[in-house]
């Protein structure tokens, strides 16, 4: 096998080796859960988003300053951190899963 002169000077012929044992054949990635893990980004920035925009106008209704903006704020937060806990689990779930069958 003839390597380039890229791979002759970075050595990068055999970086994606580093990080398994040896002998053992990489997982592959199914599409599903990188359309998830894309999917948590949207839903925590809609969460953030939706839960500081409520909370302002609660603000301007309402006729208070910020208390209602930072706590949607931090309501938005939370909501986007249980959200990715949700969406994660089936991902740890289904590799504890993987590792029982050998």
């Amino acid at each position: 096998m003839r390597r380039s002169a890229v791979d002759r000077q970075t050595g990068c012929d055999n970086m994606h080796k580093a990080n398994r044992p040896p002998g053992e054949e990489p997982k592959l990635v199914r599409q599903i859960d990188i359309l998830r893990l894309l999917g948590f980004g949207w839903y925590f920035g809609a969460c953030v988003i939706g839960g500081t925009l409520g909370g302002y106008f609660l603000d301007r209704w309402l006729g208070t300053k910020p208390g209602f903006t930072l706590g949607g704020l931090l309501l938005g937060g939370a909501a986007g951190f249980y959200g990715m806990f949700k969406m994660l689990l089936p991902l740890y779930q289904g590799e504890r899963l993987d590792d029982k069958d050998k």
